[in-house]
């Protein structure tokens, strides 16, 4: 099987994809987009912090931000909970997502340091694919990733789970965006929690939580 995502681009398809994060850097007041697993607004809201368990429920701080996340500019166009999923490729394995859930939230957040970022590039492994043609295939985007003169502190080589891409784009077709990976971190003061246009919750920062907005 073919490698998707980066693996099916030809050498000048790579540098021209790669070109794109030479033109949309971060600065430390780009507000950034985090989707947010259903269920957890409550969560964020009573101020829990768990250990979560293990292969069942992952940790859980409400003080902290991480993960993949991508700049709100680029998800101005994203209507439905469907456009989310599908721009954000949430639809990975044993994903809480789907693209009919009646609401999605968001965390809308400052950069606050752009060196606490950094873009995937590489490939995606799928159980179907040869294990050494996913490793060639990320090692062609990230060389590429070079010619295209990329600022080398800005990113990382990766192999991940498709939809993963490792273009440094989502894999999501039409809605493809540029993608980060943040470090965790204390989440912003004034941070938002948002559904559907409307502000949910803002972060008033650790020893207070977040507070819930009628």
């Amino acid at each position: 099987m073919t490698v998707p995502g980066s693996g099916t681009l030809s050498p000048q398809e790579r540098v021209l994809t790669a070109r794109v994060h030479t033109m949309v850097g971060l600065a430390p007041d780009t507000v950034m987009v985090k989707p947010l697993t259903p269920g957890s607004v409550d969560r964020y809201l009573r101020g829990e912090v768990s250990a979560g368990v293990v292969g069942a429920r992952p940790p859980f701080d409400f003080r902290l931000v991480g993960g993949t996340v991508a700049r709100h500019q680029d998800c101005v166009n994203l209507r439905s909970p469907g456009d989310f999923v599908k721009a954000f490729r949430l639809d990975y394995a044993g994903s809480p997502f789907r693209p009919d859930l009646a609401v999605l939230h968001t965390m809308e957040f400052p950069a606050l340091f752009p060196d606490h970022y950094v873009v995937p590039f590489g490939a995606p492994s799928v159980p179907t694919a040869d294990k050494r043609a996913v490793r060639e295939a990320a090692y062609a985007m990230v060389d590429a990733v070079k010619m295209a003169g990329v600022d080398p502190n800005t990113y990382r080589q990766e192999i991940a789970p498709w939809p993963y891409s490792g273009t440094g784009l989502t894999a999501g077709g039409d809605l493809a965006m540029p993608e980060w990976w943040k470090r965790p971190g204390i989440v912003p003061v004034g941070a938002r929690i948002v559904a559907n246009g409307a502000i949910v919750a803002v972060f008033r920062g650790a020893s207070m939580g977040w507070e819930g907005q009628r």
